[in-house]
């Protein structure tokens, strides 16, 4: 593959630094309270937001496929599906992944883990009974270039500030409000009708950043994934019918199935979650977008550019 071909998107670069920047500030807010009462507190504060974020990435694995009723296969039980792993790795250079077969009739897959060491992929029933074997390769790329980016981690680390503070909101709203027995009685001294706080409202706020930063990495992130496993496969149309075929799924799918499917949206190929707010509170960017992008990756191959 020409090196022309690898070039990255420069205004995706661009984003993604930003968004980077921004979830280095949504850190630094959520540490800052315990460096003002001393530098041995707040280098404890840091330490152990990054430890418990490296944790939870650790094992978003295990939780993924226990929320997806998914097992382990052996390439005994799924041989086609190993194939396609085994070839993927060897153009990639990657330790292979473990497969996991979930028989949900919802067409999707999602890749979790630490990095490529750790790293297990999980397809659906439902996306192999739909998708031809090109689409398959394709979706399976997808998420094989999740695995090398390490985007579980780089995920868990990004949102870890908002999950602290809404345990914490969610604390601090029950002490004022009488419903924490712990507080209760000092919730009287809230009589006037205050619910919030400085520490609460400071709470609010970082919940609400770190959770709209978190998704902008996880859209940006995606396209990532989507443009280097159009350029592992050299075949992104393959992609975009794939994601064509796995969003008609969704739409049909009933709602037992998107239950199920709900826990591990922000991991799948194509998220079970709609996001308003002109898609800021979406885990994945507009299908239409991701179409144009792997169009113009198409033509860029079809030329040699």
């Amino acid at each position: 593959m020409a090196p022309s071909r690898d070039a990255p998107d420069s205004g995706l670069t661009w984003r993604m630094l930003a968004t980077a920047v921004l979830v280095a500030l949504v850190y630094a807010a959520a540490v800052l309270p315990a460096f003002l009462a001393g530098p041995v507190w707040g280098a404890a504060a840091a330490a152990a937001a990054v430890a418990l974020a490296v944790v939870s990435a650790r094992a978003a694995d295990r939780l993924a496929l226990y929320a997806m009723d998914a097992r382990l296969a052996t390439s005994d039980e799924e041989p086609e599906l190993h194939a396609v792993l085994d070839r993927l790795c060897m153009s990639s250079g990657l330790p292979k992944p473990r497969l996991a077969v979930s028989a949900l009739d919802t067409p999707n897959a999602f890749a979790a883990g630490s990095g490529p060491g750790s790293a297990v992929v999980c397809v659906t029933g439902g996306l192999r009974s739909r998708l031809e074997p090109g689409e398959l390769a394709a979706v399976l790329a997808h998420e094989t270039a999740h695995v090398a980016n390490r985007d579980v981690l780089v995920g868990a680390v990004a949102t870890f500030p908002a999950l602290c503070a809404g345990l914490f909101l969610g604390w601090w709203t029950g002490l004022l409000t009488g419903r924490d027995r712990h507080g209760a009685g000092r919730a009287a001294a809230f009589a006037g009708g205050i619910v919030l706080l400085p520490p609460g409202i400071a709470a609010a706020v970082l919940y609400g950043v770190g959770t709209l930063v978190g998704l902008a990495l996880s859209r940006h992130r995606e396209l990532c994934a989507d443009a280097t496993g159009a350029l592992l496969t050299g075949r992104p149309a393959d992609l975009v019918s794939a994601l064509d075929k796995i969003s008609e799924g969704l739409r049909d799918a009933s709602r037992d199935d998107l239950r199920a499917l709900r826990p591990v949206s922000a991991l799948c190929v194509v998220g079970a979650r709609g996001g308003g707010a002109a898609g800021l509170l979406s885990s994945h960017p507009p299908l239409e977008r991701r179409r144009e992008r792997l169009s113009a990756i198409s033509w860029r191959l079809a030329s040699g550019g």
